[in-house]
């Protein structure tokens, strides 16, 4: 496993992408599986409609907005670091506050 991530690696510096350490590649994967979560969570918001998954998914697709954004200096070297941490950190804020609210939610008691 660990050969086919040095591979890749190899891979991304010879198309021209210029990833400084292991950890911004692992950071930009977390991005993109919360991107798989996201459509995960909404199928199964679709099967049991339970509206805390509707926060669950907001929290995940921000997570992989925030990813993103902070990675873009990895594609687009010429962005302002500055914008990017404030980005990231008002992001960060609104996923736990997503998580939190979709834990405390109480499922509203359906009437009979």
């Amino acid at each position: 496993m660990l050969e086919n991530t040095l591979s890749l690696l190899n891979y991304a510096g010879e198309i021209g992408i210029q990833i400084s350490n292991i950890s911004d590649f692992f950071d930009f994967g977390s991005g993109i599986f919360a991107a798989f979560l996201v459509i995960l969570s909404l199928m199964a918001y679709r099967s049991i409609k339970m509206k805390r998954l509707l926060f669950v998914s907001a929290a995940f697709g921000l997570y992989s907005i925030r990813a993103i954004i902070d990675n873009l200096d990895i594609f687009v070297p010429e962005i302002e670091s500055d914008i990017i941490d404030i980005a990231t950190a008002v992001i960060g804020f609104i996923i736990l506050g997503l998580f939190f609210i979709a834990i405390v939610k109480k499922q509203a008691q359906k009437e009979k």
